[in-house]
């Protein structure tokens, strides 16, 4: 008997072969759709972590400048108890002009208070004070500040000896034209060619005694020889950056009433100048970049077409803010026993007794010399950076989120806000700055 049989190689049915070639694309489709938004993330993360690391290596030198602010400036900057000084009267950190205004006049406006130095470009008495805030800078054509920024420049003295006076002076000064010479001998171990001195007067000035005596801190260059005691023979002479710091004639803003004279007069080394200035520049749509200028190195002014000319310290950071805080006290006004020690923070700023910090809300003006709560020598500096991405996020739906940029400290956006599409990080830091102590 014979019987029938399957095929046993019979193959898949057209049917079975469209059914499979679609499942495989669908999960091709999702790998692929899954690498894909992998790689998405982790680009948007490496953007990230880039301004991370931008915000993080700028705020390490923006923060070590103003902790190092004043330094070699001891007894140079008056603290807030004596700020009713008859010769620094009105002494402050911040523009006296407050902001908004045209930053041309903010600029203009630096505190007196500091050093007394000269102004090669202006050919007349300058200040150089330890910390200088311009709050909520508005834009300006030449400098591309960007607006309702903070402008900050911090100067100190490098290799500065860290005492009072460490020579006396040899001949009275009553001219800035005069010869500068130390009493006695001098190994010349102290002070160096080309570096910078500040004379100064009644090396016992202090909180014990008069405060409205004025030490003078008169900065000069040395041109002179100091192995032989000859700090300065005075001709004004242009020093390795081109820039001449000595008057060539008689400037009588640059020292105290009476000049220095007697045997109180007394010469600090001050080591190298370091002046350096932090602000935002915004150039049209591009990205924001916060930039670094050695002021030394120019001219007086931002705009100084010499080396000084601003670098980039770091790319996307597009907002600096700067508040400081003074234990201005609770009790009485210049009463040193009325300090308590906190520095308290929160909104009111009518007299201070809630709120000891200044530009850390809107319309916070730095109170009139004289007045409770007036801060020129401040406890604490709160340094904040924002940065964002150099490129927008496509991810991002800019009207949908309300993606867009920070309010910071006083700097508020006006609505209705702005939106984009690029991510941002903030870093903030508190710095006690070093050299901003009384006695």
């Amino acid at each position: 008997m014979v019987t029938a049989s399957r095929s046993l190689d019979r193959g898949m049915t057209l049917v079975e072969i469209m059914i499979t070639l679609v499942i495989s694309s669908i999960i091709a489709a999702s790998t692929f759709m899954f690498f894909a938004g992998q790689q998405r993330i982790y680009e948007t993360q490496t953007k990230v972590l880039n301004i991370q690391q931008n915000l993080w290596a700028a705020m390490e030198v923006v923060s070590r400048y103003t902790r190092a602010a004043g330094g070699g400036m001891f007894e140079c900057v008056r603290p807030a108890s004596f700020a009713n000084s008859t010769t620094m009267n009105g002494a402050r950190l911040q523009s006296a002009l407050p902001s908004p205004g045209p930053l041309s006049a903010s600029l203009a406006q630096r505190p007196a208070t500091g050093l007394r130095a000269f102004d090669p470009c202006t050919t007349a008495m300058q200040w150089i004070p330890p910390l200088w805030i311009v709050n909520n800078s508005e834009n300006d054509a030449a400098l591309n500040v960007a607006t309702d920024t903070d402008i900050l420049t911090v100067a100190f003295g490098n290799r500065t000896s860290g005492t009072d006076v460490d020579a006396m002076l040899g001949l009275n000064l009553v001219g800035t034209d005069d010869p500068i010479s130390l009493a006695g001998t001098l190994t010349g171990a102290m002070f160096r060619p080309w570096e910078f001195i500040l004379l100064l007067d009644t090396p016992d000035w202090g909180y014990g005694t008069d405060p409205t005596v004025d030490r003078g801190c008169t900065m000069f260059q040395i041109t002179g020889d100091p192995t032989t005691g000859i700090l300065l023979p005075h001709a004004s002479v242009a020093g390795p950056n081109g820039m001449a710091w000595n008057p060539s004639g008689n400037v009588p803003a640059m020292l105290p009433a009476g000049g220095y004279t007697g045997a109180s007069a007394g010469v600090r080394n001050f080591g190298a100048l370091t002046w350096v200035t932090f602000f935002i520049r915004q150039v049209g749509n591009g990205a924001p970049n916060l930039m670094m200028q050695q002021r030394h190195l120019g001219c007086a002014s931002m705009t100084g077409g010499q080396p000084g000319d601003p670098q980039i310290l770091a790319e996307g950071v597009e907002d600096l803010q700067v508040s400081f805080a003074c234990d201005t006290g609770k009790l009485a006004l210049y009463d040193l026993t009325a300090l308590n020690g906190n520095l308290d923070e929160g909104t009111n700023d009518v007299n201070r007794r809630l709120d000891e910090w200044w530009n850390n809300v809107p319309n916070d003006n730095l109170p009139l010399p004289n007045t409770n709560g007036f801060c020129n020598l401040p406890t604490a500096v709160r340094l904040t950076l924002v940065a964002r991405t150099l490129t927008p996020d496509d991810m991002i739906d800019a009207v949908a989120t309300g993606n867009g940029p920070l309010d910071v400290e006083d700097h508020r956006y006006n609505s209705p806000r702005p939106t984009d599409q690029f991510r941002r990080r903030v870093l903030t830091t508190t710095v006690f700055p070093r050299n901003n102590k009384p006695l």
